[in-house]
């Protein structure tokens, strides 16, 4: 397959990055270090990454804007996204010449010309690594191994989670090997502002957790608006709720716009990608999204989770 796409990234002389929407270190990670990756392979061809730039992600890769003409002969490359709908861009991908789909989501959409879809990988970034590896005589930089391993430590929350195999820790330590400083991506990844401390205690302070073992918080938009977060910033308080012992699984929803709410599912071990989708999301069994318009879709979807764990437990 990484055959395939590098001939058909040969028949182009412009290529064009792109990622899903609200960006994690994954999304980023893979998106600049494949491009880095491409460039070393073919540095007479120009490669674009694009998308939403958020500051707080700015160190591992910062996006580029791009008129929208340019996509007319270019080839697209969607890194982790697991549906066209959700890729972070205002439509002018679809006039590209071609699309190669690489995500390790469960392939839902199809949505490429070429998908290069596993979900047995941990995180995009691991696969992406596959590239270096696939590249007869490629020299792995350290900067291409600080965006990879960025991607990698944040999908598996610092090898926190299930998706964590003998291949991820082998491809991190041959990342680590490079002479990265991995202890800094980890603190840089686990840093966080006073604001994002704040909202922290607040979740603590307003939580709810059921008979079942389900955790929930709901952050309207008047509340959200007075911790002033950075955008991208509230991804890093949804791990928290699942640090407490009693929680099986939960959501993060917050209203960032007006009765547009966003949610974060996540699990210890009940499969919840089932009732993202139910919503219109998608994502891993343990680790999915999905937006709503009104606060009785959030009231259901909290109905929903609560009682997969009460089924669980039956």
């Amino acid at each position: 397959m990484i055959n395939d796409i590098l001939k058909k990234i040969e028949q182009y002389n412009t290529i064009v990055i792109l990622r899903h929407q609200n960006p994690d270190p994954d999304a980023i990670g893979s998106q600049a270090g494949l491009s880095a990756i491409l460039q070393e392979v073919f540095p007479q061809k120009k490669f674009y990454i694009t998308g939403t730039d958020l500051s707080v992600l700015d160190w591992i890769g910062k996006m580029q804007d791009i008129p929208d003409e340019l996509y007319k002969d270019s080839l697209v490359i969607a890194v982790d996204t697991a549906n066209a709908r959700r890729i972070d861009n205002n439509g002018a991908y679809k006039n590209a010449k071609e699309i190669i789909k690489i995500d390790h989501h469960p392939n839902v959409d199809p949505f490429g010309d070429i998908n290069w879809v596993d979900a047995s990988f941990s995180s995009c970034a691991e696969m992406i690594f596959s590239f270096t590896e696939a590249i007869q005589g490629f020299q792995l930089t350290k900067t291409i191994a600080e965006k990879l391993y960025a991607g990698i430590i944040g999908d598996t929350v610092r090898f926190l989670n299930g998706e964590t195999s003998y291949r991820t820790l082998l491809t991190s330590a041959k990342l680590a090997k490079t002479g990265i400083d991995i202890s800094k991506i980890s603190l840089q990844e686990d840093e966080m502002s006073l604001q994002v401390a704040h909202l922290e205690a607040y979740i603590l302070n307003h939580l709810k957790i059921t008979d079942s073992g389900f955790g929930y918080i709901v952050i309207r938009k008047d509340i959200l608006e007075d911790f002033n977060l950075d955008d991208g910033e509230i991804d890093h308080v949804v791990p928290l709720i699942g640090r407490i012992n009693k929680v099986n699984n939960w959501i993060v929803v917050s209203e960032k716009d007006l009765n547009r709410f966003r949610i974060n599912l996540r699990s210890k071990c009940i499969p919840i990608n089932g009732v993202a989708e139910e919503y219109g999301g998608g994502g891993h069994p343990l680790a999915s999204g999905t937006y709503v318009d009104s606060i009785d879709k959030v009231k259901d979807l909290i109905s929903d989770m609560d009682k997969l764990n009460q089924q669980k437990h039956q």
